[in-house]
């Protein structure tokens, strides 16, 4: 394997570790108490401007439908714990 392969594979192990942390989950009800509604539109907003600048290659197209649909899978349940979150 390459070193930049090493590299990756070092930085998904790092970002798996980091996000398991208590610190990072702090973090993340934080920010989601801080950006409320507005952290559930940033990937929704991010989403549609790739498809946009993608519409004429079909092929990314096709890639790229599996990773929206996951995109506003995520967006919905952040509504819903930025709306827990704000309830209380």
């Amino acid at each position: 394997m390459s070193t930049q392969g090493w590299i990756c594979i070092i930085l998904l192990l790092m970002t798996i570790a980091i996000s398991a942390t208590p610190a990072y989950k702090n973090y993340r009800y934080w920010l989601l108490r801080k950006w409320g509604y507005f952290n559930v539109a940033i990937p929704i907003l991010i989403m549609l401007v790739v498809n946009i600048v993608i519409y004429k290659d079909i092929v990314l197209i096709f890639i790229l439908i599996p990773l929206d649909i996951i995109a506003i899978v995520a967006a919905i349940f952040t509504y819903f714990q930025v709306r827990k979150i704000k309830k209380y």
